[in-house]
């Protein structure tokens, strides 16, 4: 669905990823993990056309994708949720949720029973919302706007436990009807638990691209990626 070839990108001249080729496919929930300044935003980041790339390049369903130009994977039904949110401050929750909405798609699950906060705080600012209600509001933004594809950046951020559960369990609901999921997670247990293939980075490159299953048999060459030592 989505591929990468040798892509390598940053911020001006500066590269932060470099030369990855990856393959995201329609159903799949992958998680993205690695330490804090590996590449993992930037790699997001670019796929929606959000940094500069220096060589490679991305395409979708077979076919390249325009340089720097976000609304062509929004109109295909590709959204992203950056790590500040995405959310509208002087907008009400309602308003947000509106705003994301993809014409003509309904999905699988129903975000106001996944978060009650949607109904009890409906015509409240967003701005006004803590750090964790807003991560519930960003989830559902892009469960209503991601039909083909949705990537979450610091997905289990300000979320309680049983919150991100929940959201996962709904996500996995979504990628059974198509839709790819790609979520950043900083630590191993949520993407043990519910991705389906686990990629690592390290220093702007994929070093690990594992089916879970596999890692949950063994486990050490992910946690040696992670932990800082």
């Amino acid at each position: 669905m989505l591929e990468l070839t040798n892509l390598a990108a940053g911020y001006g001249k500066t590269r932060v990823v470099d030369d990855v080729s990856l393959t995201i496919h329609s159903g799949e929930v992958t998680a993205l993990l690695g330490r804090n300044g590996v590449g993992k935003t930037t790699l997001l980041r670019t796929i929606f056309g959000l940094c500069q790339i220096h060589a490679g390049g991305i395409s979708v369903d077979g076919k390249r994708l325009p340089v720097g130009k976000p609304e062509a994977l929004a109109r295909r039904g590709m959204t992203y949720m950056p790590d500040d949110r995405g959310v509208f401050p002087s907008m009400t929750v309602q308003e947000n949720l509106q705003l994301a909405r993809r014409r003509g798609y309904q999905p699988p699950v129903d975000i106001y029973s996944l978060f009650p906060l949607l109904t009890e705080r409906a015509n409240q600012p967003a701005g006004q919302l803590s750090g964790g209600q807003k991560q519930q509001v960003g989830i559902a933004r892009a469960i209503l706007a991601g039909e083909k594809m949705i990537a979450i950046d610091e997905f289990s951020q300000g979320l309680q436990p049983s919150l991100a559960h929940a959201a996962l369990q709904a996500l996995r609901a979504v990628a059974a009807t198509g839709t790819a999921v790609v979520f950043v997670e900083q630590g191993p247990a949520l993407p043990l638990e519910y991705a389906d293939r686990v990629i690592a980075m390290l220093k702007g490159r994929i070093v690990l691209d594992e089916p879970t299953g596999a890692l949950r048999e063994q486990q050490d060459p992910l946690m040696d990626l992670l932990v800082v030592g």
